[in-house]
């Protein structure tokens, strides 16, 4: 997870970034159109170093919102960078204030970087008459623009802070509905077992008190006790045999819903209605563990499931991309399923397609049992 919080920060910044220098870059332009070399070079010195700096703010705000050690002192390189540089490349530099307004509102507190986006909009008039612009409206037009481009450029930082802490919390909830069914089935076999084996104990109690008294009563606990404990045995067989029968369009349903909960499409195409109970009930532990690995492995952004009958096989098709590259094999999850398919007689091939693609092909025989016929309905997870 840590990984791909990195490699969203990262994404997110470049994002943020790119456009940030592009912009910026219309001044060097400026100059070099006018024929100006030198102030070409310098403001384009300047303007890299100052990308530089802005960069790791843009990486830090978007990390973990909030001022940070240093601040000021960083947020003071920009004012004396911009302000200073005025003296070296007149009027062609007279939009650039927007990078210290800008740079108030990431690096400091809310009613002190809104003070000096105020007096930076303020002074853009002065500057501007003594830059050699005396219009009144030049000025009015500078002071809005900086006041807005600061905003805005501010607005987009926030905007890919938010989405980042998005995606986390899709993750986090992906993860919770991953589990959630675990905890059902503990909890299930908690209320089980509770009653179950306060009666054993009881019982157990009872025949060590009886046993150099009355050996047959003794006897007669034990033998209750052992009934006890088979009853529970079959009661937790039941449990677990009733979890471990799934629906195949609840679960398609369910998958579905889990991957995109983390922010991805998933594309779910049905080319059949009817499937034997026994190749439904395989199929459906298949999409849910596949469903988990494409949350809990990959960084998806589109994913498709289909689900077929040809040649007298069932094929599910299950990729997606974003796959993250751990080298650590298939992984016990993928054995598990192997080993399931292999009963049935069926294939499965599990493989990397492209530079972040996965993908997971099941066949499996259409008819086990020619009377249990079940529907697919992918809305019967409600």
């Amino acid at each position: 997870m840590a990984q791909e919080s990195k490699a969203q920060i990262r994404g997110l910044s470049i994002g943020v970034v790119a456009p940030t220098g592009a912009l910026w870059a219309l001044t060097p332009i400026a100059f070099l159109i006018v024929g100006d070399l030198p102030r070409a070079l310098l403001s384009s010195v300047l303007l890299v170093g100052l990308l530089a700096v802005y960069t790791r703010v843009v990486v830090a705000h978007i990390s973990a919102f909030g001022p940070r050690k240093g601040a000021g002192r960083t947020f003071l390189l920009f004012a004396t960078v911009v302000y200073g540089s005025f003296l070296f490349l007149g009027l062609a530099w007279i939009y650039t204030p927007l990078i210290v307004g800008t740079a108030a509102l990431l690096l400091l507190r809310f009613r002190l970087a809104v003070a000096i986006l105020t007096v930076v909009t303020v002074a853009q008039f002065p500057l501007t008459h003594a830059l050699g612009q005396p219009s009144f409206t030049a000025a009015l037009q500078h002071s809005a623009a900086v006041l807005v481009a600061s905003v805005v450029a501010a607005g987009i930082v926030h905007y890919a802070r938010f989405i980042r802490e998005l995606r986390e919390l899709r993750a986090v909830l992906a993860e919770m509905a991953v589990d959630e069914d675990r905890v059902r089935m503990a909890g299930e076999l908690h209320d089980l077992l509770g009653q179950t084996l306060a009666s054993i104990r009881l019982k157990t109690e009872v025949a060590l008190a009886l046993f150099d008294q009355d050996r047959k009563r003794a006897i007669d606990e034990i033998e209750a006790t052992i009934l006890i404990a088979s009853e529970a045995r079959e009661e937790i067989g039941d449990v677990i045999a009733a979890r471990s029968s799934l629906d195949l369009g609840a679960e398609l349903s369910a998958a579905v819903a889990l991957i995109e909960l983390t922010g991805a499409h998933c594309d779910l195409r049905l080319g059949m209605t009817e499937i034997d109970a026994v190749t439904g009930d395989a199929l459906a532990w298949i999409v849910r563990e596949a469903a988990t690995n494409v949350v809990r492995h990959s960084a998806a952004r589109n994913c498709l499931i289909e689900l077929d009958n040809k040649d007298g096989r069932v094929g599910l098709l299950i990729r997606n991309d974003g796959a993250r590259r751990t080298g650590k094999g298939d992984g016990s999850g993928l054995t598990g399923l192997s080993h399931r398919v292999d009963r049935l007689h069926g294939d499965l091939q599990a493989e990397e397609t492209g530079t972040d693609g996965f993908e997971l092909r099941v066949w499996l025989p259409a008819v086990h049992d020619q009377e249990r016929v079940i529907t697919v309905d992918s809305r019967s997870a409600g």
